[in-house]
């Protein structure tokens, strides 16, 4: 039998490692709109799963300490081929499922179900705004982990699209800028949906901004925006010390004043 406490502690460690893997060169592009889909699919159903703990030894707590711990063993051993990236997914998926079954004892799904002009609502809706906005449970709703938005608050698809614009560029200055600039609208286009309110509202404004700084950090700490005078070695120096700064403590900040 499992706690919650160890059911919980199985899903971070497979949350953070499919945040490593969306980060990883060898992933990405190829593989990214995979694993950035099963990154934001686990993180959502983590933290339905975190509104709703329960006391003592429950066998679907084990299921999802098992699953979790699956799909994590399959992950420290996954290469960038098709059929791995497909057996991990599906791993994933399993332990996903785990998470969103209902628990003996809990409430019927109808009485937590909303309205049913509510019901359908964008798969992107909710899934990046921090502290996951209102919950329809009967216990308060506790604070999201700090991991959870650090992760939603830096735009990893952004990073991922920054390489691809540099080569496309090919040092033409204008042509840089001009996608970069691109790769911000697509950020704040994305995240506009994504921080929205899960039955609908207004987007999450102050995390869409956060968003936007932290890639014009990182962009300018790679020379995107042109060198300072000491030349790339203190650009790079001092925007990434900036960049690791801002990125760190605005989840607190943010946390804090919703709190």
């Amino acid at each position: 039998m499992t706690v919650f406490a160890e059911a919980a502690a199985a899903v971070d460690m497979l949350v953070e490692q499919l945040q490593a893997l969306v980060e990883d060169a060898r992933f990405v592009p190829r593989f990214f709109d995979t694993l950035f889909g099963l990154r934001t699919a686990l993180g959502s159903a983590r933290d339905r799963f975190a509104a709703t703990p329960g006391e003592g030894d429950r066998p679907a707590y084990a299921t999802v300490r098992d699953r979790s711990e699956q799909a994590v063993a399959i992950g420290g051993a996954l290469t960038p081929d098709e059929a791995a990236v497909a057996r991990y997914a599906a791993a994933v998926q399993r332990a996903i499922a785990a998470l969103d079954a209902p628990l003996p004892g809990a409430l019927p799904a109808a009485s937590l179900a909303p309205p049913p002009a509510a019901r359908v609502r964008p798969a992107l809706r909710g899934a990046l705004r921090i502290g996951g906005g209102a919950r329809r449970t009967v216990a308060a709703p506790r604070a999201e982990p700090y991991y959870a938005s650090l992760t939603k608050l830096f735009p990893v698809e952004a990073v991922t699209l920054y390489p691809l614009a540099i080569g496309i560029a090919a040092g033409d200055a204008t042509i840089r800028l001009l996608l970069i600039g691109v790769i911000m609208l697509f950020v704040a286009v994305l995240r506009w949906f994504a921080t929205q309110e899960e039955r609908g509202g207004a987007a999450d404004v102050p995390a869409i901004a956060v968003a936007l700084v932290s890639f014009a950090l990182y962009a300018a700490a790679l020379g995107g925006f042109g060198y300072l005078p000491g030349g790339l070695a203190q650009t790079g120096q001092l925007l990434a010390f900036l960049t690791v700064m801002w990125v760190a403590l605005v989840p607190f900040a943010l946390r804090r004043a919703r709190l």
